[in-house]
């Protein structure tokens, strides 16, 4: 069975070296390229946003975040409304479980390093889940 997100993260955190296990793992790259990438900040206001958290446990609720990750451009999308990207972003927060929701928003917030301090900007990057900001701004600075 797959591991879920929150799992798969305590499990970085807890040994930064496992994050070797998931370089091949899509989710856990987009999730990754959205806490750390300044390109990929969500559109969206920082902080706790109203929502109603999911009462199923883990592995009930409608969706989870490996199913759902694929969604995450949406909410960088400047063609959409505030009020359209903050009610997806709502109800995407009440589809998958509280702890999914929390992982969600230090994601949304870029934060995700003070839920979990052991995965970090330079472990990602080394790990070559996001390329270098140096290396990211050079590139974009050439024709």
């Amino acid at each position: 069975m797959r591991k879920y997100v929150t799992e798969v993260l305590e499990e970085i955190n807890s040994n930064p070296k496992a994050i070797e296990n998931y370089k091949s793992d899509a989710a856990i790259k987009y999730i990754f390229e959205y806490a750390f990438d300044p390109a990929k900040k969500m559109i969206l206001p920082e902080g706790m946003p109203p929502f109603t958290p999911a009462a199923e446990p883990l592995g009930m609720t409608p969706t989870n975040l490996f199913n759902e990750v694929r969604r995450f451009y949406v909410f960088l999308r400047d063609d959409l409304t505030s009020l359209k990207r903050e009610s997806l972003f709502i109800s995407f927060l009440e589809g998958v479980h509280p702890t999914e929701a929390e992982v969600l928003i230090a994601v949304k917030d870029q934060t995700l390093h003070k839920k979990y301090p052991k995965i970090t900007r330079k472990l990602v990057t080394d790990a070559g889940f996001i390329p270098p900001l140096e290396k990211k701004a050079k590139e974009s600075a050439t024709p």
